[in-house]
């Protein structure tokens, strides 16, 4: 078995739902402290509204609630755990592997033939040696497609 994803993929994604509950308790702090907040929140709750709305563009324009926590290639399947929910996923039911590079991240998706507890694919960072060579990414996806097309033959 060989880890094939950003192993600190947990990490990343609890800093980010960090920073940006940081974030919005940063916008509505001063007035709070000020005690603004209270007689009149609308300034705050506009601004915190609009930083709501970037911040939940970037979550549902870069899905990184969707990414594996571990992916591990066991040869024959891939074993992919996101949460508490573990799944072994043979190559005979992956359909495609592909490699994405939507906001600013490269990842690797998995689509499925069937329906696994992931849904119809499994997206997940590569790990992190290869984060600045995309041909790398490319290669391992390629291998892992020509396998699962092996499989399914």
């Amino acid at each position: 078995m060989q880890a094939i994803a950003f192993k600190n993929t947990v990490l990343l994604k609890r800093g980010i739902w960090l920073s940006a509950a940081t974030l919005i308790l940063f916008v509505v702090a001063p007035s709070a402290l000020n005690g603004d907040l209270w007689r009149n929140p609308l300034p705050s709750a506009i601004a915190v509204g609009i930083l709501c709305a970037a911040l939940g563009y970037f979550f549902w324009k870069t899905q990184m609630h969707r990414l594996a926590d571990a992916v591990l290639d066991c040869r024959d399947s891939l074993k992919v755990r996101r949460g508490r929910v573990e799944d072994a996923i043979p190559f005979s039911k992956v359909a495609a592997v592909e490699v994405s590079s939507s906001g600013g991240f490269h990842r690797i998706t998995v689509r499925l033939r069937e329906r696994s507890k992931f849904g119809n694919r499994v997206e997940f960072l590569p790990q992190a040696s290869l984060w600045s060579n995309l041909t790398a990414i490319r290669s391992l996806a390629k291998d892992l497609g020509e396998r699962a097309h092996r499989q399914s033959v």
